[in-house]
């Protein structure tokens, strides 16, 4: 009988050695280790603002709440899933077109739109809270939307507001420790262990990482890791059905939301043709009070 190749650590010491290995080849080289740092995930994804309301955990307790929690999966079973997280929606980040809140363009009496599902109330005291750029772009976190949300009785769980979707810009946080390490295998899907990494025998055909990616994971320890990993940093156009693409901390095409919170990114990957992805970001070093 021919053995595989070992593919699964022995132990949890071997385990977190070889992710530690692998995260420093994909960060190029050790972190700063600042020990006040706090580092956290984000997933973004096109088709989520395109049919998020109505929407049955958009209500003020949920998004008010501390406590992580997993959101429906709208897609069923893949590799990849950003539906094995669990969010914390009071730390997620939502950005309001700076059109639908001054009742202009498609909003309004005039507009194909018609009114918003909120008055003039809720505009003013969102405002108050929120990060509102020189374009008029509304950032506010969940916590703070939970709040406006109760205090004004905006239901975003009623079919009316199905008319906001693409209007909003929705970046759920990925619940973590604070840590970068912590953050890493998040969005790395690697959180769940060694038993659930995906292999080449869950796409459709072979394919090797993008160059350089190719060469520098060759020098990950743990074989099933590095195969999982190489899917994870495919060219841009074989990630366009499976697998991703690394951008590393050069860019993310949500990096402009994630600036606004005062995040810095510190490495995204891209899905599909960029109309999803997830990034670690450096937290704000003085976080905001709910």
């Amino acid at each position: 009988m021919v053995m595989p190749e070992k593919d699964q650590a022995t132990g949890p010491g071997e385990w977190e050695a070889a992710l530690a290995g692998a995260f420093e080849i994909l960060l190029g080289g050790e972190p700063d280790g600042d020990p006040a740092a706090r580092y956290g995930v984000h997933y973004a994804s096109d088709s989520l603002d395109e049919f998020l309301f109505p929407n049955d955990w958009a209500t003020p307790d949920a998004l008010s709440a501390a406590t992580p929690r997993h959101l429906p999966d709208p897609d069923g079973e893949f590799p990849f899933s950003p539906w094995t997280w669990r969010f914390d929606l009071s730390e997620s980040l939502f950005r309001f077109d700076p059109d639908l809140l001054a009742g202009t363009g498609p909003w309004g009496e005039d507009g194909h739109k018609g009114p918003r599902p909120f008055d003039d109330a809720f505009v003013t005291d969102l405002r108050a809270v929120a990060t509102v750029d020189e374009d008029g772009e509304t950032l506010v976190r969940g916590a703070e939307l939970g709040t406006l949300l109760g205090r004004h009785g905006v239901d975003l769980t009623d079919r009316r507001c199905e008319k906001l979707n693409c209007w909003l810009t929705v970046l759920p946080r990925v619940a973590t420790d604070g840590t970068l390490t912590d953050a890493m295998r998040a969005a790395t899907f690697t959180e769940r262990g060694p038993e659930h990494l995906v292999s080449a025998h869950d796409m459709t055909r072979p394919r090797s990482a993008e160059a350089p990616w190719e060469e520098r994971l060759g020098a990950v320890t743990h074989p099933a890791l590095r195969d999982h990993l190489r899917l994870l940093c495919l060219s841009p156009s074989d990630a366009r059905s499976e697998g991703g693409f690394y951008y590393g901390a050069d860019g993310w095409p949500w990096a402009d939301v994630l600036e606004a919170a005062g995040c810095s990114l510190v490495a995204g990957w891209g899905f599909g043709e960029s109309q999803a992805g997830v990034a670690v970001v450096r937290l704000p070093d003085t976080p905001r009070a709910h």
